[in-house]
């Protein structure tokens, strides 16, 4: 309120000034700045900023004093006044570049990231090299927060524009690329993203994160071979990327590859051996290359680790593969809770009670998964051959 009422009171002074501010200020008003000085570099902060306010009294277009009084709000924390007094140096002398620049840190100190941008730009225009680069980092640095802010809302495209500016500001600047590319990506502008991505590798070979997102476009883009060549490069990068060692499983088992499948996952579970999904994502490589005993043992250490449902519906399978009954039926049971699993846990229920001749129970399991569009004509046809085992009818001569 004291600050409001102090410009308003000088509006009428600062205009009255017009042309002046080439012209010095008045020896009073000098002579209050001064004292304001001293006082500021004894830490008597409180004074200093009296002392400030009766400088800009004596003179409105005192624009050094201003800058003074915003320097000695932001000791005593009081931003917004701060932003004010720096705000007001700038109008009246408007190539001030170390008030746009204090102005600009202390907005981007307060969060107010497009402000920041604003000032600092003007510092820019001003003086490029003022302060030996730290208006340029300031500067990338309230794009990147800018970005950040808008990527967390999900406004990818928005947050993209800001990290385009920061490349702008320093293009060699491969995490910047990097953020780039992923809010190009989820933005859907997949051209865009690869080519941010790339950027990105090229400054910075090993940036592990890069080469991996590369890999989920060329992967949804249907470019197997591609994809695995970037998710390699991303655990060349770093050994411990358990992540890009399951995505190119997955792509090795699409292409249906599953040694190599094996192979990965193997290593990542010597890697990260107490990470249960790397061990379930084994455990079904070894089913699809139909190792049921293999299989199983993964599923096991799977479920000592975490006990989830999908480990014990899919522990089910090679279990049923094995003809052990009643072991698949007694882990798919812990798994029908599940809102995900249930349904293929009861299909694979209603297998198992079929081979073991319980007919009413392999028909209730079935047809729980009826409403499945993926199970639905799987579960009327078992359901339909337990009744009618003969084929529904006689044949007619030929």
């Amino acid at each position: 309120m004291r600050m409001r009422f102090l410009l308003a009171m000088l509006s009428l002074s600062v205009l009255a000034a017009g042309s002046a501010l080439a012209q010095g200020v008045s020896p009073e008003s000098a002579e209050k700045y001064n004292a304001g000085q001293e006082l500021f570099k004894k830490r008597r902060y409180q004074e200093a900023l009296t002392a400030f306010e009766e400088a800009v009294k004596s003179d409105g277009k005192n624009a050094q004093a201003y800058r003074a009084m915003g320097k000695t709000y932001q000791k005593l924390r009081n931003y917004k006044d701060a932003i004010e007094a720096f705000k007001m140096a700038t109008s009246i002398k408007a190539d001030y570049a170390a008030a746009y620049f204090e102005l600009g840190h202390l907005q981007l100190q307060t969060k107010d990231n497009t402000g920041a941008q604003a000032s600092l730009k003007k510092v820019l225009a001003i003086d490029p090299n003022f302060e030996n680069g730290k208006t340029q980092n300031m500067l990338k640095a309230a794009y990147i927060r800018e970005g950040n802010n808008l990527f967390t809302r999900r406004n990818y495209k928005a947050a993209a524009a800001q990290y385009e500016s920061a490349t702008q500001v320093d293009p060699s600047d491969a995490g910047v690329f990097y953020n780039l590319g992923l809010a190009h990506k989820n933005a859907r502008s997949i051209n865009a993203a690869r080519e941010a991505l790339e950027i990105a590798i090229d400054l910075k070979p090993a940036h592990g994160k890069a080469h991996r997102v590369l890999g989920d476009i060329f992967k949804a883009t249907g470019k197997n071979r591609s994809a695995a060549s970037a998710y390699l490069n991303a655990i060349k990068a770093d050994a411990k990327d358990t992540t890009s060692r399951l995505k190119l499983a997955a792509v090795y088992q699409s292409m249906k590859q599953n040694s190599k499948a094996i192979s990965v996952l193997s290593k990542a579970a010597q890697v990260d051996p107490q990470n249960a999904t790397v061990h379930t994502a084994l455990g079904k490589a070894y089913s699809d290359a139909k190792q049921h005993k293999n299989s199983i043992a993964a599923y096991r250490k799977s479920l000592r680790i975490k006990n989830t449902a999908e480990a014990n519906y899919r522990i089910a399978v090679p279990y049923f593969e094995l003809k052990q009954y009643q072991n698949a039926i007694n882990y798919a049971k812990k798994a029908v809770s599940s809102s995900r699993w249930k349904v293929p846990a009861n299909v694979i229920l209603g297998d198992c009670y079929r081979e073991l001749g319980q007919k009413e129970k392999a028909i209730a399991h079935y047809k729980k998964g009826i409403g499945h569009r993926q199970y639905k004509k799987y579960c009327e046809d078992q359901i339909d051959r337990i009744l009618n085992p003969m084929g529904g009818g006689e044949e007619e001569a030929q």
